[in-house]
Formats: structure tokens, sequence, C-alpha cells
């Protein structure tokens, strides 16, 4: 036996084909009560990519096939106990050969057990001996080939269904329009019982325009000039409904012809026609119904060479409702600003115009919190002005939404035609443009479009490209200021500034980038890249023996607000060597007081590592104690603007003593930026502060002239530094 086994095993090793992957591994389960013949014949499926699990007796696999059934079930005949045609006949009482294919292992190859295997159920048998290498092949094949007559099963289940439901009535008809056969369709009623009308021409049952309509049809169907597809409409008990006729040859001299009850679809192409076309909200005209309008007026205004003006309004910080309402309330709110325009907006309010009169003004919400608003036969600002004006004044009172009043402003952007545009497309990119530079003048105004507009917001987008571009190809460099402690000159830290050498307009100053990154969102990786240049930079000098401070790189609102701030700021410090309590993150208080909880919470885990915090430009914003406790700020750094007017500007010097003195009483370093004169850095001393950093000092300098100071340790003091 042990030889055979072997024998067996080597036929297996030598012989067995790998069969084709499938999308999905199939299952066997193994019916054996000899658990050589189970081995084998795992070792063998397992080959042919099968899923194996085994049973060691009959009623073991019935318990199994309970729990889970697989693609296949291989049985041996001869077990103690229940015997494998007995278990089949139990498999067939709950599947059918389809379901679950049984192949029966049988070591009596006369006729009778063969037939006795089919008639139990088996789907096919395998005589012993085995032979190994065709088992995997004819397990395969037994298992494509239930699903094959499964599939073929549904098929014909699915047909018969779609034949029973389908909604068509169904009609043969000779060529001079004769009724010769009929199928009902499901849940509907022919024009007449089928009774009076088989036999019968098209011209005696229907009416006489709906007859012509198809008997033209079947003409041109039978004269070989293919499907033909009319529609007609009959009266029916409640209401005339219309049909689509679908009329195709069908043999010498005869049509079939497929009837739809299409009234739904009538109707419902009249909603889509709304719902295309109108706000479901505020019931206006939506972009794509506002823009054939807008196409239409603009086509009646050359013909007639007269003026348009449209307005394009859009609300200001919208969001914050929705952020802080909900988004029912944005909705009432939106549907209130809708109705107030269209009621309150009249052309006799402001001016009485011959176009204005006749066709009004035409209001349309392209989407969100945006609304136009087309003026016909108006062009110059005299008559514009006072609606604009009416417009701001309108959404500025407030509104009752669940018993709180709310009150909100809007931008509004004009353009003219055709002065500003020539068509629907251009005259609403201007208007938009000139809507956001409204926005950009402080909000609640109207600005009327210029050409000067348009190429500032080129300009910046060839900016914000620029950028991009300069971020890909490593045009960016890090710039260092340094920290001066005054009692002895020596340099106590360092700030990270970042600088742009542009291949065609030399190094650009962040004055003129950071605001456009900050709007386009390239601050986000600006700020990683410049966090990650300063731990490099502090590594690498730190390897070539320079003493280094502290490094302090600033921190973007957009960057803090990103969800994997604080996890790639921990990742930077592990990916480059620095020590954590190297770098310090500066935060503008603004930042601190949006920030939420979790967000707290990850700069104190940061803190935790070793990093430090300062607040920058300290007295700018809220300057609030509270955040000052809820996170973990170790410096304040006074902004520039107060040491401007040192010592001689009274508020100057009284707010810069006071920060001194609050942030001594918390136990809060302090640092001076823009420090320029002699006379400021000795009020400040007297004042308490001893950290200093300014031009009087140093400019920021590129890393080969800084590394030249970290050397030397300090800074002559005496003169101040060329800016």
């Amino acid at each position: 036996m042990a030889k055979q086994q072997n024998a067996s095993s080597d036929a297996l090793e030598d012989q067995a084909g790998q069969p084709p992957a499938e999308a999905l591994r199939p299952s066997v389960l193994i019916v054996d009560d000899d658990q050589v013949m189970r081995l084998l014949e795992r070792e063998t499926l397992t080959r042919f990519e099968f899923e194996v699990s085994e049973a060691a007796d009959g009623l073991a696999a019935l318990d199994m096939l309970a729990a889970a059934v697989p693609s296949l079930v291989l049985l041996d005949v001869e077990m103690a106990g229940l015997d494998g045609f007995q278990v089949c006949r139990r498999i067939r009482e709950n599947w059918d050969a389809t379901d679950l294919p049984v192949v029966m292992v049988t070591g009596m190859d006369d006729l009778r057990s063969i037939n006795q295997a089919y008639m139990a159920g088996a789907n096919d048998f395998i005589a012993k001996p085995i032979n190994w290498p065709m088992l995997g092949h004819r397990a395969r094949y037994v298992v494509r080939s239930a699903q094959a007559a499964r599939r073929l099963r549904e098929l014909e289940e699915k047909q018969a269904a779609i034949t029973r439901a389908i909604p068509d009535m169904i009609f043969v008809l000779d060529g001079e329009g004769r009724y010769l056969d009929f199928k009902p369709a499901f849940g509907q009623l022919p024009f007449v019982p089928p009774e009076d009308f088989l036999g019968k021409r098209l011209s005696e049952i229907l009416p006489s325009d709906a007859a012509e309509v198809i008997l033209h049809g079947i003409e041109r169907t039978l004269a070989r000039q293919g499907l033909q597809a009319v529609t007609y409409k009959l009266p029916m008990p409640d209401g005339r409904h219309h049909y689509e006729a679908r009329i195709a040859p069908s043999g010498e001299n005869q049509v079939v012809i497929v009837v739809r009850d299409i009234t739904l679809q009538k109707l419902n192409e009249e909603k889509v026609r709304r719902l295309a076309y109108f706000d479901a909200l505020t019931g206006m005209p939506n972009r794509q119904g506002f823009l054939e309008r807008l196409e239409g007026e603009l086509l009646r205004a050359r013909r007639a060479r007269r003026p348009l003006a449209l307005l394009f309004l859009d609300l200001d910080d919208f969001k914050r409702i929705n952020d802080t309402l909900g988004h029912n309330a944005g909705d009432y709110l939106l549907q209130a600003v809708a109705d107030r325009l269209k009621q309150k907006l009249r052309p006799g309010d402001f001016v009485s115009r011959p176009a204005l009169d006749q066709f009004g003004p035409q209001f349309a919400r392209l989407g969100g919190d945006e609304f136009t608003v087309v003026l016909p036969g108006v062009d110059d600002t005299q008559v514009i002005t006072p609606i604009a004006e009416r417009m701001l004044a309108l959404l500025s009172r407030p509104f009752v939404i669940s018993e709180q009043e709310i009150t909100v402003t809007s931008s509004i952007g004009i353009a003219t035609f055709p002065e500003d545009g020539d068509d629907a497309a251009s005259l609403l990119k201007h208007a938009d443009t000139a809507m956001n530079h409204a926005k950009a003048q402080g909000r609640n105004n109207w600005q009327k479009y210029s050409k000067a507009l348009t190429n500032q917001a080129m300009t910046r987008l060839a900016l914000e490209n620029d950028i991009r571009k300069g971020l890909e190809r490593e045009e960016f460099c890090l710039f260092y200021q340094p920290q001066i402690g005054t009692a002895d000159g020596s340099v106590v830290g360092l700030e990270a500034l970042i600088r742009w050498r542009h291949p065609e307009h030399g190094l650009v100053s962040p004055i003129d980038f950071i605001p456009v990154a900050e709007e386009s969102g390239l601050i986000v990786a600006m700020g990683e890249w410049v966090i990650h240049k300063a731990c490099l930079q502090t590594i690498e000098w730190q390897q070539r023996g320079v003493p280094m401070p502290r490094i302090a790189v600033n921190v973007s609102a957009r960057q803090l607000r990103g969800s994997d701030f604080i996890g790639r700021v921990a990742a930077i410090v592990a990916q480059t060597g620095i020590s954590p309590e190297c770098l310090e993150l500066e935060l503008t208080e603004s930042i601190l007081m949006q920030a939420e909880v979790r967000r707290a919470e990850g700069l104190l885990r940061l803190k935790a590592l070793g990093v430090h915090f300062a607040i920058d430009d300290f007295g700018t914003g809220y300057s609030s104690l509270s955040y000052v406790k809820r996170f973990p700020i170790g410096m304040l750094k006074i902004d520039q603007s107060f040491i401007r007017g040192l010592p001689h500007n009274a508020n100057d010097a009284g707010i810069t003593t006071a920060i001194i003195a609050m942030a001594r009483s918390l136990e809060l370093e302090v640092i001076a930026e823009g420090v320029e004169t002699q006379a400021q850095v000795e009020f400040l001393k007297h004042a308490g502060c001893h950290k200093m950093q300014g031009y009087l000092f140093s400019r920021p300098l590129p890393e080969g002239e800084v590394e030249r100071v970290l050397r030397a340790g300090r800074m002559i003091l005496d003169a101040p530094a060329v800016p």
C-alpha cells in the first residue's frame, strides 16, 4: 500500500498540469473514510486551485453541507455507516445537480453500480484506481458544466419572466393594415377588446389620424426602409394617452408592431425639462436655463442694438450658515433670498425704461449661493448703480430662520453687453470676475468689470502655475535670520524664511507669492517642504560641527488645519533624525482661536516629543490668554508693528511693556521682531526683553553666510545691518 501511495504521489508530482486561473477558486468537499485516499485527492485538487475540505463519513459530510455549500462533492461509494449512494440521495433532497454537483468515486466498475450512482443523483462517476492527472480536469469539467446549466436555467427563467412582464402590446398586421394576431401588455388594455379588432383593419378600429400614421409606417417598413417608429394619441377612459409604435418586417407582407404607452414618459419629459432648466429649491432658472435665456436676450439685444446688463451676486460667508445652523437653515435662507429678490426687485422701483418695463429683470440661481440678474436695456452706471445698491440693501435686512434673526451681506459683480462681452459665457465670466473683485474689496459692495481685472486674474493664475512648477523643480530655498541674545550678542535662534529663485525673475520675495500660495492651497505642500528642509539643514550643520540653536519655522492656517499635519511633522522629525528640541513651530493667534480640541491634543503630542511652539506676530490678533493656557506655547514674538514706534510712541511702548510683563508672569519666553535701532534695543532690554530679531542685527541670510555667523557664535551689535 505504501508503495502504491509513493507511486501515486510521484505521478502527481510529474504529470499534474496547472489549470488556468479563475476569478474565484472553486471549493470541493472530499467524503471518504480512507484517510490515504483523502490525502491523495486533496493533493491533486489543491494543485488545480480547489479550496479543499474533508469529511471522514457521510454524516459528517451532511453536517458540513448544512453549514456551507461547496462547488463540488467528491463522494466515495463504499463507506461505513451511510454509503455514498445514501449520502447522494440525501444531498439531492436539498440541492439539484446544478446547485451542488456530485462526483461518485467507486471501486465497482459494473454497469449496475454506475446506474445506481446516476439514479442516486450523481453528476458523474470516477472508477478506481483513479487516474490522478485526470482527476483535477474531471472535477473542473463537472463544476463548469453545473455552472453552465445553472446559468442556462436562470436565463430561461429570466426570459420567461421578461415575456410575462413586458409592458408592450404586440400586434401582427398584414400590408393592408389588417390585425392578424395580438399579445397583451402586462397590466394594460388595448384600445378595444381583441375580439373586436382581430381580422379587421386599422381604419375600422382607430381614429383616422392614428390609423393613417401607422399605415404610413407599415408602407415604409415593407418598402425595405427598415425599422420604423411612429407616435400617436388615443382617447382612453382616463384621458388622452400617448403611444409609440415600432414597426418591423415579419415575413412576406407582414409586420410586427410593438406598441408602448408613453403617456407617463411624456409627462416625465416635462418634469425633466423643468428639472433640467429650473432650480428645484428656489423655482428660479438654473445655470443651464439661465444661459439659454441669456443667449436669447443677447440675440434680441443685437437685433435691437440695445444694451444689456448682467449682475452676478454671491452671498458673503454663506458657509457659516450651513456650518452653524445646518443645511436646512441654509436652504431656507436661499429660498428667502430668492423670494425677496423676485418680490422686491421690480423695474418701477428704480427707473422707467421701456425694456425693463416690458421684460423686467430675469433672475436665476446658478448653484450654491450664486444668483444672477439680467437687466435688458440698461448699460450706464447711473441706471445700474441704484439697482445694485437696492440689491445690497434688500439682502442686508435680517432674515428670520427658526425664530432667529440672521443677517447676511452680498457681493455683486456687473458686466454689460456689448462692452464687456458679446456672448453669454464671456459675460458671465466677466461678471463673476467683478464679483470676486468685490469680495476682495471687503465684501458687501458692487464692482463693475474692467479688463484690468482679467489681467490681474491671469497674472495670479500664471503665478500660481509658476509656484506649482517651482515646487516641482526645487526652485525654492531657505534663508535664515538670526535671533540674538542682547546680553552678549550670542545667536540664540534662527528663523527659516522661504525664498524663490525664479529662473526668469531672480530672487522673489515671499510678499509676492505667499498670498497666492495661501489662496490656492499650495501653501500646504510648501510649508511641509520648509519644515523638512530646515530639519535637514540643521542635521547637516550639526554633522559639520556647527553650533546649532533652535530653528523656527512658520506654520500657515491651512497647513495646521490639514488632517495629517501632526503626523507629518512627527514623520519629518523621525525621517531627518533631528532632535525635536531643535525645532520650533510658529503659529498665529488666528490659527489657535479656530483650533479644535483634537488639534490642541495633537500639538500637545508634538510638545511631548520635545517640539517647541511660539505665537508669531503676537498682539495683532485676539491676544487672548485662554489659548495661551490651552496650547503648549513657550514663546511670544512681539509683532514688529509695535516695535517700529519704540521708544517714542506711547501706545506702542505701553503694549510692548504689557506683553513682556504678561510673558514673564506666564513663564514664557519673549522675543521682539523687526528691531532696527539701538534705541529700540535699549527700551526692550530695560522692559525685560533680551531676545531680539531684526535688520539691526542681520538680514535673512543664505545658508552659507548664516553658517559663518553660527560658527562665530555671536554678532557685533554696534552697527545696523544693511537691509
